[in-house]
């Protein structure tokens, strides 16, 4: 299958309460480098560990690789470092995306178990890419971004795509772009008219969110293959 260059997030949630006041996401942008780090682990290994029943090299020889992972994985902080907030879970080949799932509401109680939730789907159910299989995870970068609440816009070209997340959302569907990911905000509109999501405009709701984006690239890939 042909991977696009910057493919939009597979959405689980249609819509989330604005948040009024501090910005939601102030907390994220204040993480420390070591939190940072934590997160970005916490992600890998769960990545890693949701891989164990799907490939089936795994599930034979290598089967004690994914219990040390585990074991790592379960003593790592589980706590929000901020209001919980929505989260898209990525996996990066260079400037394309791999894999993308994620939700504008949290999925679990914890940061730990909608990491580990978003993994589980991100290895084998985004539909526009085939199962992520255990050899590529050492190549690939592990992106987590978190999602303020979304609100609403009139007119999507009001949008600063390099900045802003775009969510459109219609009968059909949502589907949501996270910054950068779109080129110009009628190509995002393009690609929800090929998915299925977008027929007219008029039939359709747009939302703007705000995204703190960590991201983790394996040390052997040359960093200028990724986006800043």
């Amino acid at each position: 299958m042909r991977r696009l260059l910057a493919a939009a997030c597979v959405t689980a949630a249609l819509s989330a309460p604005v948040a009024h006041g501090t910005d939601a996401l102030d907390s994220y942008r204040a993480l420390g480098h070591g939190d940072r780090a934590r997160v970005l682990a916490l992600a890998r290994g769960a990545i890693g560990r949701a891989m164990i029943p799907v490939d089936p090299l795994i599930a034979g020889t290598d089967a004690r690789v994914g219990v040390v992972r585990a074991a790592a994985l379960d003593t790592l902080p589980s706590d929000w470092p901020g209001p919980p907030c929505g989260v898209y879970l990525s996996l990066a080949n260079g400037r394309a995306t791999r894999a993308c799932v994620g939700s504008l509401t949290p999925l679990e109680a914890t940061l730990a178990g909608t990491l580990r939730e978003l993994a589980r789907r991100l290895v084998s159910d985004d539909p526009r890419h085939p199962p992520v299989r255990r050899g590529e995870l050492d190549t690939l970068a592990v992106l987590v971004s978190f999602a303020g609440p979304p609100e609403p816009v009139a007119d999507p070209m009001t949008v600063s795509p390099a900045r802003e997340g775009l969510l459109i959302v219609s009968a059909q569907g949502s589907i949501a772009f996270l910054p950068g990911e779109a080129r110009t905000v009628s190509w995002a509109l393009g690609e929800a008219r090929r998915a299925g999501i977008l027929q007219r405009s008029s039939d359709a709701s747009f939302q703007r969110f705000s995204v703190v984006v960590l991201k983790d690239i394996p040390p052997q890939v040359p960093p200028d293959l990724f986006p800043r």
